[in-house]
């Protein structure tokens, strides 16, 4: 008797309803939530270059707060069974069976008697709400279109990006003064302008000047002045680092064999590189305070007066769209001159030696891409191998248009649920 006592005890213990769990692993859903938002802003940062390459506005938007959430509801009813024996079936203390016992048809008598049941479910519903926040805001196209400041080229410096890559991107032309000789400009620009003025006498292109600023060591200093109130307010300046110099130096000799003593013998006169100014770290004359805040940056070489203009932020997506656009092979507006080599008009990096191209986009390739998007002429790829400089890219604007944004420019901050 006590064997069927615990069986039914058993039994009734393990019966559930109603039972709704919770799922508490947090490790798969944040894994699954970073990648999903980092893919997102991989795409998003293509489709802005892509839609730059075809004259379409760029549009731009963040994900702000993601929150996903899942149940897992199991229902368990009890199905039918009968405890005990038979109550028609009575057996006495004697051993006798009752004669209402021996009037029941034979039949396989159980204690316990399971009947067929329906009532177990179990239900998990996954939902994942996120924020998608616009940016169409004045502030945040005021920041959008400045131009980017000295201190902000000082921060991505100082992260070990390549400085080649960051001039390129960056500086949006280059002009050369020269006392009683005039001014020449070199701006890279396809199809409208390579960055070979014919103009110029020596031939020199902007490809060259960007690598010639790598290997002098052009960088950013900074300065610290004391107002009358109390308050510090800090400047920057460009100026010329020996360390940096010899890196950019054997960076471009292991990458590019040949190049650093083509550049060096034409642009560069003996003893010029001993009397480059001003060097990072030495003091700051009141002329560079005057100069420091001004949007052309300047800075002198020898007779040589040099006036950088940078790029904003939007300037940079519209120089990428160009070089996109002239990848898939668009027009060739301006003739080469012919003293001039074919790879003096190459947007490719001489000190980068595991990727040469600047920007490596690819239409009509679906696989193994680091990111992709769908427009209007087909499917943009990022391919996984030979993109390294794509992918810094990719991580820089990222992180400049943060640096370009604040809380109070996401105004309009519409919810989408998304449930599974």
């Amino acid at each position: 008797m006590w064997r069927r006592e615990l069986l039914a005890g058993l039994v009734l213990a393990g019966t559930l309803a109603a039972c709704s769990a919770i799922d508490s692993t947090v490790a798969p859903r944040y894994d699954t939530v970073s990648r999903s938002i980092a893919l997102a802003r991989n795409e998003s940062i293509l489709l802005n270059i892509v839609r730059a390459s075809h004259d379409y506005p760029l549009s731009f938007s963040t994900v702000s707060q993601v929150i996903p959430q899942m149940s897992n509801t199991t229902t368990i009813g009890s199905p039918q069974f009968l405890v005990g024996p038979n109550p028609r079936c009575a057996v006495f203390s004697n051993g006798i069976a009752s004669a209402a016992c021996l009037s029941v048809p034979p039949s396989p008598v159980r204690d316990v008697i399971f009947g067929n049941s329906n009532n177990a479910s179990d239900n998990i519903a996954i939902q994942t709400q996120f924020t998608l926040s616009t940016q169409e805001t004045k502030d945040f196209y005021n920041a959008l279109l400045r131009p980017v400041d000295l201190y902000v080229l000082n921060f991505f410096i100082r992260q070990g990006y390549s400085r080649e890559l960051l001039f390129w991107l960056f500086l949006d032309s280059v002009e050369v003064s020269i006392a009683n000789h005039g001014t020449l400009g070199f701006q890279f620009n396809p199809p409208y302008d390579y960055g070979c003025p014919r103009q110029d006498p020596r031939h020199r292109c902007f490809r060259e000047w960007v690598e010639l600023a790598t290997a002098t060591g052009l960088s950013v200093d900074q300065h610290t002045e004391k107002e009358q109130g109390g308050k510090n307010e800090a400047f920057s300046r460009f100026c010329f680092d020996n360390v940096l110099a010899q890196r950019g130096r054997k960076a471009m000799e292991l990458s590019t064999p040949g190049r650093l003593q083509y550049i060096l013998a034409k642009y560069v006169d003996p003893g010029a590189l001993q009397a480059l100014s001003p060097k990072c770290g030495s003091p700051w004359p009141r002329t560079d305070l005057e100069t420091a805040t001004a949007d052309t940056l300047k800075f002198r070489v020898g007779q040589l007066q040099f006036s950088l203009l940078p790029r904003s932020a939007y300037g940079i997506y519209q120089f990428l769209g160009k070089l996109l656009r002239q990848s898939r092979g668009g027009p060739d507006f301006q003739e080469i001159p012919d003293y001039v080599r074919p790879e003096e008009v190459t947007p490719e990096l001489s000190t980068v030696q595991e990727d040469k191209r600047l920007l490596n986009v690819v239409l009509g390739q679906s696989s193994d891409c680091f990111a992709q998007t769908r427009f209007l002429d087909g499917n943009y790829c990022v391919p996984e191998v030979g993109s390294a400089n794509t992918k810094r890219i990719f991580g820089l604007l990222a992180q400049l248009l943060a640096l370009q944004t604040s809380a109070a420019d996401l105004a309009i901050t519409p919810t989408v649920h998304t449930v599974q």
